[in-house]
């Protein structure tokens, strides 16, 4: 049984239909109304060049007037490099250990959102969504891709942030753990009470009305939490409708059940009487759907469903206690069949109803994340002209729900698109206003209108134990000075110039918690020399933050004039070891270049990183754990440099023998190396790599990878 729900595409005001938009947040006339549609050939590839003449649109039945179709494509993503030869760490720790990159909303390819309903998944089946997770982001995630991931049992931490950065994703990823509050009990071994065999009818019937009693208050606890877990998914919902283009959101669940059977149908002693012998629908977890389904293609949200359980034999098997009447048992095999059908129907209609698919009944859980990738490559967008029936209010003064239909005219080609619309406005699910500088801080986009830079590094202090030093550079030229006189008594009588900017900055623990914050309001006063210097230059802050306990972090950054009320935002993902465990690690590598050193040059700041043709880049970091050789006095390691550009390799450094003589085991090693940029080297964004070996460690604890990026200008 499937139930539909009120769907809302696009109906905003003035401007017309642009054959130049990319994505889904057009301005269409308020006569127009806009759907997205994908278009497969029989081999499942996207289908280009379809006009308007070779598409039908359906109101309720009811041929529409199409006004425009424009196909909005994405470029083809390219495959990861071999791993670079050398020091043969695995490929998988080299690329997870490279920064991510801060987007603008512009520049980004692809939005996935990742939910995993964690209150439904079992244990055996969790493993395989891991492994299947873990393949995508290091093998299919690109730069240019906005990817975040959502467990139902949590809230909202600091992996709910979309990000470019595979460090962050696959810290999520490992964070998700087994907690199956909700879990489906159809596929259960079956068992069989004696007692509902007992001679005595009385006997046998109260015991039977148990066991379905028991059932219908877990079906009743099931569907307030599966309409928790749905109304979790709108709140995602909510954030990506903010988000540019069209958006996949891929969940893994067990269990949208929609309905329960009638108890009546598979229990031979069972009545209409029975605890749950006609059956139920599940309110809450219906209308849960229909909202979350109503606001998903409000906001260009397509869902992706996958049943992690796989290909199920539902017959028989050697768990299940086969004891009493052959037609009991019969009725129990039918009612699992039917309780483990059941439980996919929302996962069906969540995927039918916003133009997705629905993966179920086989174990390649990685073709999911696949093909939810891939279907947002390329798709149809439609407008259409409205009569005035759309518009037409319930009696209750809602706006009618209209079932959609859209045909290809074509042989051979698949067509899916979103069913049905609600003729109604946005207003209702628009955003409230908020905080310039909060906004800012919270969006997965970097604010431009003040240039800054947040660089954190983890290091260790032998006394004072873990903390992220953190270098924010700022671009003081977009904020508005005003002169400010010299006091009286000042010996230079010479005008300042002043400006006042608040300032955000928040460290978050993985759970979203917050460790350490800033907020102030900073006066900046600046004679002649002082601004001509900072406008060259830039402003660079330093702080340094405790951090009491190893694991993933966030630190994110936030600055806004005062005056102008325009704002700055970075952030960055940052992972303190844990040392105690003895394994070998790495502080963070900090950038610099031999001319900043020696005060010859600005640009080569730690807090900035830019550098240019010909410069020498110098690399540092401390190398931590290290093992003692059995000569003594030294630590037998190797160490390698990579350097990337845009995620791609351009040098592999030759691996280099790393043994300074008076070394202590235990104590902190720091390493340092340069690494000569040629005159003629390409413009853009780099990573540098450093790669640790410790040929005394145990074999799975040989390497420790970390990177830094800059920018060769």
């Amino acid at each position: 049984m499937r139930f539909p729900a009120a769907l809302l595409v696009f109906l905003l005001t003035l401007l017309c239909f642009s054959q130049e938009t990319q994505d889904l947040n057009i301005k269409v006339n308020v006569n127009l109304i806009q759907v997205d549609v994908t278009v497969l050939d029989k081999s499942g590839r996207h289908v280009e060049g379809l006009t308007a003449d070779d598409f039908e649109v359906f109101r309720d039945g009811k041929r529409q007037v199409i006004k425009n179709v424009i196909f909005v494509s994405r470029p083809p993503v390219k495959p990861e490099p071999p791993a670079p030869s050398g020091l043969t760490a695995p490929s998988t720790l080299l690329a997870s250990s490279l920064p991510g990159k801060q987007l603008k909303a512009q520049d980004v390819r692809r939005t996935i959102a990742i939910y995993i309903d964690d209150l439904s998944i079992n244990f055996a089946n969790l493993l395989p969504v891991h492994d299947a997770l873990r393949k995508f982001v290091e093998e299919q995630v690109q730069p240019g891709d906005l990817v975040a991931v959502y467990v139902s049992s949590g809230g909202l931490g600091l992996f709910q942030q979309f990000t470019t950065d595979k460090r962050a994703i696959l810290a999520s990823i490992e964070r998700v753990r087994y907690r199956s509050l909700n879990g489906v009990d159809s596929l259960a071994p079956i068992s069989t009470n004696p007692a509902e065999e007992d001679p005595n009818p009385s006997i046998a019937q109260q015991a039977l009305e148990m066991r379905l009693q028991e059932e219908v208050n877990m079906q009743s606890r099931q569907d307030m939490l599966t309409a928790g877990m749905l109304s979790t998914a709108s709140f995602i919902v909510r954030g990506l409708r903010e988000l540019p283009g069209r958006k996949s959101m891929v969940v893994f669940s067990e269990s949208i059940q929609l309905n329960d059977i009638p108890k009546a149908f598979t229990n031979p002693n069972a009545t209409a009487m029975s605890p749950g012998g006609m059956g139920s629908v599940r309110d809450r977890t219906v209308a849960a759907l229909n909202s979350l389904v109503d606001l998903a293609n409000r906001s260009g949200v397509t869902f992706y469903t996958v049943d992690p359980r796989g290909l199920q034999p539902l017959g028989l098997t050697a768990a299940d206690q086969v004891s009493g009447s052959a037609r009991a048992m019969q009725g129990r095999l039918q009612q699992r069949e039917m309780d483990f059908s059941s439980s996919q129907d929302g996962m069906a209609t969540l995927a039918e109803e916003t133009g997705g698919l629905f993966f179920h009944n086989t174990n390649d859980l990685g073709r999911a994340m696949a093909e939810a990738a891939k279907d947002q490559d390329g798709y149809y967008l439609i407008a259409f002209k409205p009569d005035d029936v759309t518009f037409e209010k319930t009696r209750q003064g809602q706006a009618k729900t209209h079932r959609l239909s859209i045909k290809v005219r074509k042989p051979g080609l698949k067509v899916r698109f979103r069913k049905s619309f609600s003729g109604g406005v946005d207003s209702d699910v628009a955003p409230a206003a908020s905080n310039p500088m909060l906004t800012a801080m919270q969006s997965p986009f970097r604010s431009l209108d003040i240039p800054m830079k947040l660089t954190p590094l983890y290091l260790e202090d032998e006394k004072a134990g873990s903390f992220i030093r953190a270098y924010l550079f700022v671009d003081p030229s977009r904020f508005q000075f005003v002169d400010d006189p010299a006091e009286a008594g000042d010996n230079d009588q010479s005008p300042w110039k002043k400006t006042v900017a608040d300032q955000l900055l928040v460290l978050y623990d993985q759970n979203g918690a917050v460790v350490d914050r800033v907020a102030q309001s900073q006066t900046i006063r600046l004679r002649k020399a002082g601004m001509e210097k900072a406008m060259k230059n830039g402003m660079v802050q330093m702080m340094d933050i405790p951090v009491k306990r190893p694991g993933p972090y966030q630190l994110r950054a936030a600055m806004m004039d005062n005056a102008t009320k325009k704002t700055g935002s970075s952030a960055q993902f940052i992972f303190i070891p844990d040392l105690k465990n003895k394994q070998l690690a790495m502080s963070d590598v900090g950038v610099t270049t031999e001319a900043f050193l020696q005060a010859k040059s600005a640009d080569g700041s730690p807090g900035l990183r830019v550098l240019h043709g010909g410069d020498k880049l110098v690399y540092t970091a401390y190398i931590y754990n290290a093992k003692e050789m059995k000569g003594g006095g030294k630590p037998n390691l190797e160490t390698q440099v990579i350097l990337y550009r845009d995620g791609k390799v351009v040098f592999t450094g030759k691996r280099t023998t790393f043994q300074p003589a008076g070394f202590v085991e235990g104590k902190q090693l720091p390493l340092r190396g340069t690494l000569q940029l040629g005159s003629n080297i390409a413009l853009g964004e780099y990573a540098v790599q450093v790669a640790v070996r410790d040929l005394e460690a145990p074999k799975k604890q040989q390497f420790a990878v970390r990177a830094a990026d800059f920018e060769v200008r």
